[in-house]
C-alpha cells in the first residue's frame, strides 16, 4: 500500500480524568472503521493544555495505568496512536509526545524542545527536551520516518531543520493554539508549516484544539507544501491521506536543492 491515512483528533480533551480513556477508544474505534492507520491528538490533550493543571498533580509518570491502556487500544485495534501529555520524570516535567505503534509498542517518544517558558508563558514549570527525534514506523504495510514537533516547536527553522538532517518523511505536529484566526498573525502560522515542509521535503500533520478553546484547522501538508486536507472550527475527526509514492519521488528529486549536501553551516552565524 503507497497510501498512509491518518486521522486528526480535533478534540477538546474531557474535564474529568475518568472520561479520557472511554473518549479516546470511541475515536480510535471510529478511526480505525475508517480505515486510518494513526491517530494523531492535540498537544497536551492529557490536560487540555490548561496553565491551571501545569503541575506534578496532573502529571503522569512513564508506568501510568493510562499509558498502558493506551498501548493496548493501540494493539486490539492495529492503530498507531500519537497521545501528548504533562510527563514527570527524575522530579521533572515535560511535555512528551508518545507514538505507540499499531502493535502497541512505543515507536517514539519526544519532549518538547522549546517550551513555552517566557513570561506570561503557560509552560514556566516545565523542563525542555534535549533534542528532537524520529523512527521507522509501520503505517498501512510501509514503513515511514516519523518526527515530531509539538506546537511552538514548529516556528523555528531548526526544529524542521534537525528533523530533515534525521530523514524525516512525516513530522507530526501536536498544536495548542491559533493556527488561522490569531488576531495579530492572521494565518502567518498556518503559511509558516507550509514552508517549513517544502525547506525540508517532508509532510507535516498537525492536530489542534477546536473552538472556542482554539481555532482548529487541523491540516496535512505535502512536502512541496500544499495543503491536503484542513479541518475548520468545529470539533471532530478529520480524516486525510498521504500518497508515499509522490512523496519520495518529490524527495529524491530535490534532494539536491534542498537536501543535506546544499546546506552551508559555515555561513549560518
Amino acid at each position: 500500500m503507497s497510501r498512509v491515512r491518518l486521522a486528526l483528533a480535533q478534540l477538546p480533551a474531557p474535564e474529568a480524568p475518568s472520561r479520557l480513556l472511554p473518549l479516546l477508544r470511541q475515536r480510535c474505534e471510529e478511526a480505525a472503521a475508517d480505515g486510518a492507520h494513526l491517530l494523531l491528538l492535540p498537544e497536551m490533550w492529557s490536560t487540555g493544555y490548561a496553565s491551571a493543571k501545569m503541575s506534578a498533580a496532573h502529571a503522569w509518570s512513564d508506568d501510568a495505568p493510562v499509558l498502558a491502556e493506551v498501548a493496548r487500544l493501540a494493539a486490539e485495534l492495529g492503530l498507531a496512536i500519537g497521545l501528548t501529555y504533562l510527563a514527570r520524570r527524575d522530579g521533572a516535567l515535560r511535555n512528551r509526545l508518545r507514538l505507540h505503534g499499531a502493535d502497541g509498542s512505543i515507536v517514539l517518544q519526544y519532549d518538547k524542545v522549546h517550551i513555552c517558558d517566557f513570561t506570561d508563558g503557560t509552560e514556566t514549570a516545565l523542563q525542555g527536551g534535549d533534542g528532537f527525534a524520529c523512527a521507522d514506523v509501520a503505517l498501512g504495510g510501509e514503513t515511514v520516518r516519523v518526527g515530531a514537533m509539538i506546537c511552538f516547536d514548529r516556528e523555528f527553522p531548526e526544529a524542521g531543520r534537525a528533523l530533515m538532517r534525521q530523514g524525516a518523511e512525516l513530522a507530526l505536529v501536536q498544536n495548542a493554539c491559533p493556527m488561522r484566526e490569531d488576531a495579530e498573525l492572521g494565518d502567518v502560522r498556518l503559511q509558516q508549516l507550509r514552508g517549513r515542509a517544502l525547506e525540508n521535503r517532508f509532510a507535516v500533520a498537525l492536530c489542534n484544539y477546536p473552538a472556542p478553546q482554539y481555532d482548529g484547522a487541523s491540516c496535512l501538508i505535502d512536502a512541496r507544501g500544499r495543503l491536503l486536507a484542513a479541518g475548520d472550527r468545529r470539533p471532530g475527526l478529520l480524516l486525510a491521506e498521504l500518497d508515499l509514492v509522490e512523496l519520495r519521488r518529490w524527495r529524491a528529486e530535490q534532494d539536491e536543492v534542498w537536501g543535506e549536501a546544499a546546506l552551508r553551516p559555515s555561513c549560518y552565524r
